[in-house]
Parts: structure tokens; C-alpha cells; sequence
């Protein structure tokens, strides 16, 4: 009798303590170890909220989708996702500022919805919040629309530069060409063919770069965008 006891003590002590378990720490310091384990795993984050109510509600805040390491997900598996589970995670990531989701949100919207004015909002949004990839396609596409002002080449242009000086043009390149290598898209871009100028006042050759591979010698950051901007539609156009 006095074993079975002991054994019926043990388990009430372990039962309260599992059950007391999120009431050692308040909400908030759960919801701030939530975001570390989005920020590491999204599979880590998605046991956490499946492992109990309390876990649950720790993971619903802004910071854990925030930070959410959703750029290990490819960008193009997205594009046609919409209305599935997993467009509606990326969605609520990109509503809580995460800038790799807002990307894919924003190609969704752009290439595969048609819808160009929201989906370059969203574009724009993530490379002003620094996503490298989100900077290259937001430049490409400031840079060749058809109807561009001067206010969108001017943000095109800056957001070229960001990925340039990240030294990830070429990356970002073969990214797009993979994304972009089926029919995405009913927006007609400018044609690759055609001349353009450059437009900085202070480039000395006031002209544009022809197809070379080496680009190690050329000064002018507009000419290298407008030469980045001509392989892009090269590819986009195929």
C-alpha cells in the first residue's frame, strides 16, 4: 500500500507540474521564446502551437510572424497557392511586416493574380524594409514597366544599389530566372531589344552597356541597372 502511494504522489506531482508549466512564465516572455523558434524553424513553430492552448496563443502575436524564417521557402511554390494553408501563413506573416513573405505575397499578387498596383505596393514595401531579393525584383520592374515615372526610377535605381553593394546581383538573378520561367505573367514589360539611355547626368559615356561579361570596368551604377534591367526582360520575356 505505502508504494502504491508514493507511485500515486509522484504522478499528481508530475501532473501539476506539466499543468503548471506556462504559469511559471508570464505570456509575454512565452510569446518573445515563441519568436526565437519562429526565427529558426517554422516547423519548430508550427510543434509549438500544435503542442497546447497556451503554446497556441504565445505563437499569435506579430513578433513571432514577424520574424518568421520564411525565406527558406521557395519563392515560386507560392505563386499559385492561393486560398491553401499555406498562403494563408504567408499572408499572416506578411500582414505582421515579415519582408521574405511579404515578397511572396507580392509575386502571388503581381504574376499570378494580375493584381499589378497591389502586388507592386507589396513588393516595394518588402524591399523598403531591406529584403535583398525583394530590392532586385521591385528594381527590374520599377525600371522596365512601360509607364514608370520619375519617382519610380529613382526608387528603382536605390533599390538596385542596395543589391549591388550586397554583392548578391548574380544570386538574385538565377533566383528570378527559376521563378520566372513559366507563363506568370499577363503584364507586358518593355521590349529587351530596345535601346535605352542612360539617365545619370555624370555617366562619361552617356550611353548604354552592350552584352559583355565583364562589367568590372564600367563606373556608372545606372548603366550597370539598365544592363541588369535588359538580362531581366531577356529573361522574363521568353
Amino acid at each position: 500500500m505505502a508504494g502504491s502511494s508514493q507511485k500515486d504522489k509522484t504522478k499528481l506531482e508530475v501532473s501539476i507540474q506539466h499543468e503548471c508549466l506556462p504559469n511559471l512564465l508570464p505570456l509575454e516572455i512565452w510569446s518573445s521564446i515563441a519568436t526565437m523558434v519562429a526565427s529558426n524553424s517554422i516547423e519548430d513553430l508550427f510543434n509549438m502551437q500544435a503542442s497546447c492552448r497556451f503554446f497556441a496563443s504565445a505563437c499569435n502575436s506579430d513578433a513571432v510572424y514577424r520574424h518568421a524564417l520564411v525565406s527558406v521557402l521557395p519563392i515560386a511554390c507560392f505563386l499559385d497557392y492561393s486560398g491553401t494553408p499555406a498562403m494563408t501563413f504567408l499572408c499572416r506573416c506578411a500582414r505582421a511586416q515579415n519582408p521574405a513573405a511579404m515578397l511572396r505575397v507580392g509575386m502571388s499578387h503581381l504574376f499570378w493574380c494580375g493584381h499589378r498596383r497591389g502586388g507592386m505596393r507589396t513588393l516595394t514595401e518588402a524591399a523598403e524594409l531591406g529584403d535583398v531579393e525583394a530590392c532586385y525584383i521591385a528594381a527590374m520592374l520599377l525600371l522596365s514597366l512601360g509607364d514608370k515615372t520619375d519617382d519610380e526610377v529613382r526608387r528603382g535605381f536605390e533599390f538596385f544599389c542596395v543589391v549591388r553593394e550586397s554583392g548578391t546581383v548574380e544570386r538574385c538573378r538565377e533566383v528570378f530566372t527559376q521563378v520566372l520561367a513559366g507563363p506568370w505573367s499577363n503584364i507586358p514589360p518593355a521590349n529587351p531589344e530596345e535601346s535605352v539611355s542612360c539617365r545619370s547626368g555624370s555617366c562619361r559615356t552617356r550611353g548604354t552597356i552592350g552584352d559583355v561579361s565583364d562589367l568590372s570596368s564600367v563606373a556608372c551604377v545606372q548603366c550597370l541597372a539598365e544592363y541588369e534591367v535588359r538580362k531581366f526582360l531577356g529573361t522574363y520575356c521568353v
